[in-house]
């Protein structure tokens, strides 16, 4: 390989994204080995989804060849694939409870004129928006019961004792640390990560959008100015692509058959830290 060899550049850019994932694994006591283990079987699983892609068959020759694991790996692999298929690899997807708080901090239907989220009874009324309204349009195999509950247990939705029910968070902000918040890192981070392999490759106008500013020497001042304005604007277009969206939601998941099959996540976010001197 050469220094203007794509490969090149593609290593570079894995290892700059592994400094990180490493960076927060050690963090949390994981080991060189764990996360050794994790990288082998996400290339495992790579190949197998592109063979699977294709309609090629899946041997473990085959996987050993694209990959360049040993073979006792491979085989090791496979047998855990076959006897638990839940862990392998998935579409990272929001869990019940995030997609319930995200609905309720930005679809204009529970939110007052100001834009801020409406206090909700549990039970439906036909005067009005209600939780039990809204966790149905999240997809009918959620229990409105069971989602508010935890909510509660995590701090993210007050109960004001009259049978209302208060959001105490404008954007669902798992704790840190938490499992839910290492799962908001495999959706969100995924979903980019895919976009942006996507975009390597893909033709110009079959690209998904991705755009970001960057300015290496502001003042702190200037920061925090910048960052509560992307707060507000950042809001307004997700809000904006909810209502779009308003339409179709739920309605796939109702089994209308009509609309259904494909997934969308948009996101926005903001870093900083020290400039490099």
């Amino acid at each position: 390989m050469t220094e203007t060899d794509p490969k090149i550049a593609y290593l570079a850019a894995a290892r700059r994204l592994m400094h990180e994932l490493a960076d927060g694994g050690l963090r949390m006591g994981l080991s060189h080995g764990m996360l050794e283990t994790a990288l082998r079987d996400a290339t495992l699983e790579a190949a197998f989804t592109q063979f699977e892609s294709t309609g090629a068959k899946i041997t473990t020759s085959a996987l050993h060849v694209a990959t360049g694991i040993h073979r006792r790996e491979i085989s090791r692999w496979m047998k855990e694939r076959e006897d638990a298929p839940e862990q392998t690899v998935r579409t990272p997807n929001d869990s019940p409870s995030a997609r319930v708080v995200t609905r309720w901090s930005t679809n204009r239907s529970y939110l007052s004129k100001e834009g801020a989220p409406l206090v909700l009874p549990m039970a439906k009324r036909s005067d009005g928006p209600s939780f039990a309204q809204l966790v149905d349009e999240i997809g009918p195999e959620v229990r409105a019961k069971s989602v508010l509950e935890g909510l509660i247990a995590a701090g993210l939705v007050e109960d004001l004792q009259d049978g209302t029910y208060r959001l105490a968070a404008g954007a669902y902000l798992p704790e840190s640390n938490s499992t839910e918040s290492i799962e908001f890192l495999s959706a969100n981070v995924g979903d980019h990560l895919s976009a942006a392999v996507h975009n390597i490759s893909a033709p110009a106008e079959e690209r998904f959008f991705e755009r970001a500013m960057f300015n290496g020497d502001l003042s702190p001042q200037t920061v925090t100015v910048m960052r509560e304005a992307l707060s507000v604007s950042a809001m307004n277009l997700l809000r904006e692509m909810v209502d779009l969206s308003a339409p179709e939601t739920g309605q796939s998941a109702g089994g209308s058959g009509d609309v259904g099959g494909q997934r969308v996540r948009i996101g926005v976010y903001f870093y900083q830290d020290e400039a490099d001197t």
